[in-house]
């Protein structure tokens, strides 16, 4: 819905000639309006008779070109909401002595982040009842519901997808499915790769051979691809 919304506000802030964002819009008598620039470009070469790219209107002369203010505004606030900000760095909230670390575990469900040395502190602190579910710092925006400022503790049954609660309980796209605890279905997922994630991890070892210690790559898909494949 939000993004159906950006797009069709965008829509209306376009150049008719450069088809992006207006920069620095004017507006001509006939009301249309043009990046400067773009405008500027189109009649360059023409000296006396000038027309509208947009509605073919013509002009004898070339009209002055007026700063439309109110569009410029509009341009301006559009593109500061759009500016995809750095995320903001997580520091464990157990340290007590000199300036907190920076978290390497998150707890989703407690929204408590902590550095490593306060693993074992957070884990002996009270919880849910279905316990504490902690994920690597570097991994909390994958959890992290792009619709709703929530982390994806559901699982959708019927979609396959990981979801917040909004998106299941509160008139979200997801409302009315069978939806699971999040750990159970990861956990699921942990038990059972898929035939692909076989194949990886048992890359270089044969049957009734020491398969000694498992490849970067079998490392790899084992801890970070099997939690998180199924959550886009």
């Amino acid at each position: 819905m939000a993004e159906n919304w950006k797009n069709c506000f965008e829509e209306e802030l376009i150049c008719p000639i450069c088809l992006h964002v207006f920069v620095e819009p004017v507006q001509l008598p006939c009301k249309h309006n043009f990046c400067r620039g773009c405008i500027g470009e189109a009649w360059a070469k023409d000296s006396g008779l000038v027309r509208c790219p947009e509605c073919n209107q013509a002009y004898n002369q070339k009209p002055g070109l007026e700063k439309n203010l109110k569009l410029t505004n509009i341009v301006e606030k559009f593109n500061a909401l759009h500016v995809e900000k750095p995320p903001t760095a997580l520091h464990c909230v157990f340290c007590r002595r000199g300036p907190p670390l920076p978290a390497q575990k998150v707890c989703l469900r407690c929204e408590a982040p902590c550095c490593q040395s306060h693993v074992q502190t957070h884990l002996q602190q009270p919880s849910t009842a279905r316990g504490h579910l902690l994920v690597e710092a570097d991994d909390v925006r994958a959890w992290s519901c792009p619709q709703h400022n929530a982390y994806r503790l559901y699982h959708c049954e019927a979609e396959q997808v990981a979801v917040c609660q909004y998106c299941c309980y509160y008139s979200g796209a997801h409302q009315g499915h069978s939806v699971c605890d999040v750990e159970i279905r990861r956990n699921e997922i942990r038990a059972t790769p898929s035939p692909s994630i076989v194949s990886v991890s048992s890359t270089g070892s044969h049957q009734g051979s020491d398969p000694g210690p498992a490849s970067p790559a079998a490392v790899y898909v084992m801890s970070v691809l099997v939690p998180l494949l199924w959550l886009t």
